[in-house]
């Protein structure tokens, strides 16, 4: 079994409003119940760069190119399947001229990126500068911190917004995807019931990407405090408010980059190694965080993941 796990494609994808979004490397399909009750699929390519450029496959280079394109090809999916699952939204997107659809994806991207920096850089960074740690004399101390801080706000963000009803929905498509790509990955036939029997808690989940992202910002995040001080030793007698400026655009266009790297090669290797007791002690954080995040489907939630399934294979 594990030698033909192996040789199959790889699928991954997200859960969308009313549906599940499923990719390979080249493909990928949205699959949205509509309010009429029959299933919407859509099937599109994948223009990446990692299709013509070895260098963007390289290790330690795709996790950032699979970063950058599973953002955009999950805001291009949430928008399609808003346009299908509301149908007064779908009547006024299809007045809209065909550049629109660039536009929403920048006015989606854009504000998801500030409240991420906002929630997840800024008030862990000051929240811990505030509590009497400085960065620049306990840069180690002062990450574990801001990190455990870190992790309190994602966890508290997640639990908050788990508690609304359209989130609810969301999670248990989450739980069908997961199910569907479990049944996939077993060669089982890919019908509701049979997907049914599996867990909703898969290691090879963003979810689990986020932690090993939080997990190893902790460890990287010192080592560019004590670089910035050996370069420019002055960098601890700046005002605050330069330090952190500083701060910020090293950790967003330097060690995030690296970070999501790291991460990214992590969970490729827990998925490959996943019955490795090491392994399943690095996925286990990963795999709680899923608790929260996926919710138990009902059997017309897995049918509309199957489909989206069956559609990019």
């Amino acid at each position: 079994m594990q030698e033909k796990l192996r040789e199959k494609p790889h699928i991954g994808g997200q859960a969308v409003i009313e549906g599940v979004m499923i990719r390979n490397r080249y493909t990928y399909s949205i699959a949205v119940r509509k309010p009429d009750g029959t299933i919407e699929v859509v099937k599109k390519s994948i223009h990446s760069p990692a299709q013509k450029h070895k260098i963007f496959r390289a290790p330690f280079v795709r996790g950032v190119t699979a970063l950058v394109e599973n953002l955009v090809l999950g805001i291009k999916s949430l928008l399609y399947s808003a346009e299908v699952a509301l149908p007064e939204e779908e009547h006024k997107k299809k007045k809209k001229k065909e550049g629109t659809s660039a536009i929403l994806l920048v006015f989606g991207l854009v504000p998801a990126l500030v409240l991420g920096v906002g929630l997840f850089m800024v008030i862990p960074n000051l929240s811990t500068h505030f509590l009497g740690i400085i960065e620049t004399e306990s840069p180690f101390v002062f990450n574990i911190i801001a990190g455990g801080i870190r992790l309190a706000v994602f966890l508290l963000y997640i639990l908050v917004i788990s508690y609304m009803k359209d989130i609810k929905r969301t999670f248990q498509y989450h739980g069908a995807e997961h199910k569907s790509i479990f049944c996939f990955e077993s060669e089982r036939p890919l019908v509701p019931e049979e997907a049914q029997q599996f867990k909703t808690l898969h290691p090879r989940c963003g979810t689990s990407f986020l932690f090993f992202v939080l997990f190893i910002a902790i460890i990287i995040f010192p080592i560019f405090t004590i670089a910035i001080q050996a370069v420019y030793p002055d960098f601890a007698s700046l005002p605050l408010a330069y330090r952190k400026l500083i701060t910020l655009f090293l950790h967003l266009f330097i060690a995030l980059p690296l970070i999501a790297s790291l991460s990214y090669e992590m969970l490729k290797l827990s998925d490959r190694f996943r019955e490795n007791f090491i392994m399943k002690l690095l996925i286990l954080p990963g795999l709680l965080l899923q608790r929260i995040t996926t919710r138990e489907p009902d059997g017309e939630q897995i049918e509309v993941a199957l489909a989206a399934v069956k559609a990019v294979l």
